[in-house]
């Protein structure tokens, strides 16, 4: 109940009371005396008739003051209850303006319709008397892009109209006599949130950091020591951890609040750096540490609120994190984060130095997700799922070797040769090795097979198990490895042989056949990686297998072959022009196993018009062009206006000049017109063309 006023009027109300009712008391009195004298033989019957009046009329007497206080009693209380204080408030909001005045608890705004409080302001009634002198309400406003405004008054505006800013949190307090009885309430119904707790005397309501529009109040005074119109366990919410990443291409981005993403979800770029701070607001001392695993650097020093952690202009990815609260903030909060990691995706959430990500993959964060969570109060966010890989160091794959004749190989890390080059030694059989006791690395196994001279394939192994010839007399021409389970998922295996008459072949990977089978040639070494799926493979995955026999040497035959021997072409064709002694030559194979297909006389430049030396291409080809009175078949060109094509035709097809073998033309390469017509039909565009 509200704290009830006095009834000042009382005791004038009394007097005018009594003043009436004496008035017929004293004209019954000098009656009973008049008669008393007229009557003196019945003066003591008169007497006792008078006495009977005083008694009859005091009695009415008395009922007249008994009713004269009921009705002072129920004046009085009507007059204390309007004395007593009440909370009324106005709001502003956008596209309506200023609503209508409310009072006590009544809502004042919009909920459901998406708009915003702009302004408000309060006022207290029924203060006027002396017992509430000096007492008002004081409140403030949290306004989109201006912060905490100074604190108002009395009815005075909170917040601002015409800018089209929202309000986001307030505070209200009681000021003077009315603080000392009354406590008073409050409440907002907040974007995103709905009506939030109640607050009480000057604490927030509403929410910061999250841009978040108030759209509603309510206001209720309650007498001290009165209960609370509703929970009041959060009536304000704020950004307790703020989070900035710097991100691959693009930079710094802003500043995120609690549990939102900072980095980037599918855009395939790395965090290289990270900063983490918590909020002013939070009641307790202490900081917010963090620690970042960085590319080629591992594990870096731990830093500390709002200290940049990793690297900027170093392309380093991060690709683990760690972070802890200390001091007094640790003993009520938690804290707990999670990062999103490529071809992976979201981790589960790990808490208070817990690592999240991945070490020795190579795979990088992309973006990450940091909250605080007051213990025993809030609810922690899903644990669940992949928090943490370890990948393979190079120590925990190693693998072994017998070689044909009984020696061994040692156990040699992954990377390594397994055997000897150079030494026409074959090995005889392999083993595997993979130290799977980290509970934190990938699942799974690799499996093994190889091919044994004069046995064929043999069946898979696993880590541990050597395969290959028991006799001492066989080796290994191929092998095939491959990984199962989980393991699958995070690498790829990559492996290369060397093989007699062939050397190092490229690498194959996952499975693949890698050395040669059908054409007995020893496999001399074998070098097996590991590589993360993220990283970058050892080398060109093509040219690990072969069942073809390497070419017998190829014979110079003269000066052209022996150079041509130095070039390369994109085609399976080589032509070279020497135009010293008028020769083309046609050759077919790779740089260093060129073959003759034809070599022939040519008419090239004379000293006034040389044909230009250089490394071209093949590019255009056409059936004739004119030149006067000169018509010439089969062009292909080399260069820009020079060509080869047919000696010199008559336009009606007769043979103008068919000499060639010497320096004659005016640049072009002039060919028999059978030849010419061999490399239109033969030789494909971007064949390299050689003329020295």
């Amino acid at each position: 109940m509200r704290r009830k006023k006095g009834n000042r009027g009382l005791a004038f109300l009394l007097a005018v009371v009594l003043i009436t009712v004496m008035i017929p008391v004293s004209v019954s009195a000098e009656e009973v005396s008049a008669a008393a004298e007229t009557d003196s033989v019945s003066g003591t019957e008169s007497i006792a008739d008078a006495d009977s009046v005083f008694e009859t009329e005091n009695t009415v007497v008395t009922e007249n003051v008994i009713e004269a206080e009921s009705v002072l009693e129920t004046e009085s209380e009507a007059e204390t209850e309007s004395a007593v204080p009440t909370v009324q408030y106005q709001v502003h909001v956008a596209k309506k303006g200023w609503m209508d005045t409310v009072s006590e608890g009544t809502v004042a705004g919009t909920t459901g319709e998406s708009l915003a409080v702009e302004a408000f302001s309060v006022s207290l009634t029924n203060t006027d008397s002396d017992e509430w002198a000096g007492s008002g309400i004081e409140y403030s406003a949290h306004v989109q892009s201006i912060g905490w405004q100074t604190a108002v008054s009395d009815g005075a505006v909170a917040g601002t109209t015409g800018l089209s800013k929202r309000v986001e949190a307030v505070t209200i307090k009681l000021t003077g006599a009315v603080a000392e009885h009354y406590d008073i309430y409050y409440r907002v119904h907040v974007q995103s949130y709905g009506w939030l707790d109640w607050a009480k005397n000057g604490e927030k309501a509403g929410s910061s950091g999250y841009a978040k529009r108030v759209e509603a109040i309510q206001i209720v005074l309650v007498e001290k020591g009165g209960s609370a119109p509703g929970s009041t366990s959060r009536p304000y919410v704020y950004s307790r951890v703020s989070s900035q990443a710097y991100v691959q291409t693009f930079g710094w981005q802003s500043s995120v609040t609690e549990n939102s993403v900072t980095g980037t979800v599918g855009a395939g770029k790395r965090l290289e750096a990270v900063e983490f701070q918590l909020s002013s607001e939070i009641e307790y001392s202490g900081s917010i540490q963090y620690q970042v695993y960085v590319q080629s650097y591992g594990w870096m020093d731990w830093k500390a609120d709002g200290a940049l952690a990793g690297t900027t202009g170093q392309s380093k990815r991060i690709e683990a994190i760690r972070i802890k609260l200390t001091g007094d903030v640790a003993n009520y909060y938690d804290v707990y984060y999670s990062v999103h990691m490529s071809k992976i995706g979201w981790s589960g959430y790990v808490s208070n130095g817990g690592t999240a990500g991945s070490t020795e993959l190579s795979k990088r964060i992309e973006a990450v997700r940091v909250c605080l969570v007051k213990k025993g109060v809030d609810t922690a966010p899903d644990t669940s799922g992949t928090t943490y890989v370890q990948g393979y160091s190079s120590g925990q794959f190693t693998y072994s070797a017998q070689i044909v004749g009984g020696s061994s190989t040692g156990t040699v890390a992954q990377g390594s040769t397994l055997g000897v080059t150079g030494q026409s030694k074959q090995l005889q059989n392999i083993t595997l090795y993979l130290d799977r006791t980290s509970t934190s690395i990938p699942t799974g196994t690799i499996q093994y097979a190889t091919h044994v001279s004069s046995s064929g394939w043999t069946g898979w192994s696993a880590c541990g198990v050597s395969s290959g010839s028991s006799d001492s007399s066989k080796g290994i021409e191929a092998v095939k490895i491959q990984l199962s389970g989980n393991l699958a998922n995070y690498y790829d295996i990559y492996y290369r042989a060397y093989v007699e008459k062939y050397g190092w072949l490229g690498w194959a990977k996952n499975g693949q056949a890698a050395g040669t089978t059908g054409i007995s040639y020893r496999l001399e070494a074998l070098q097996v990686v590991l590589v993360p799926k993220d990283a970058d493979p050892p080398g060109t995955n093509a040219n690990y297998y072969t069942s073809q026999k390497v070419p017998d040497p190829i014979t110079i035959v003269d000066a052209m072959h022996a150079k041509a021997m130095q070039y390369s072409s994109t085609t399976q064709y080589l032509i070279m022009v020497d135009r010293d002694s008028h020769k083309v030559g046609i050759f077919t194979g790779s740089k260093g196993a060129w073959k003759y297909v034809y070599k022939w006389d040519c008419a090239n430049g004379k000293s006034s018009t040389p044909t230009i030396g250089g490394v071209f291409t093949v590019q255009n080809k056409g059936y004739y062009f004119d030149s006067g009175s000169s018509r010439c078949y089969w062009w292909t060109q080399f260069y820009g206006n020079y060509l080869f094509h047919s000696v010199l035709y008559n336009k009606n097809g007769t043979l103008q000049d068919g000499r060639v073998g010497m320096a004659l033309s005016y640049g072009c390469v002039r060919l028999q017109i059978e030849n010419a017509k061999w490399i239109y039909d033969n030789i494909p565009r971007g064949t390299t063309v050689v003329v020295y």
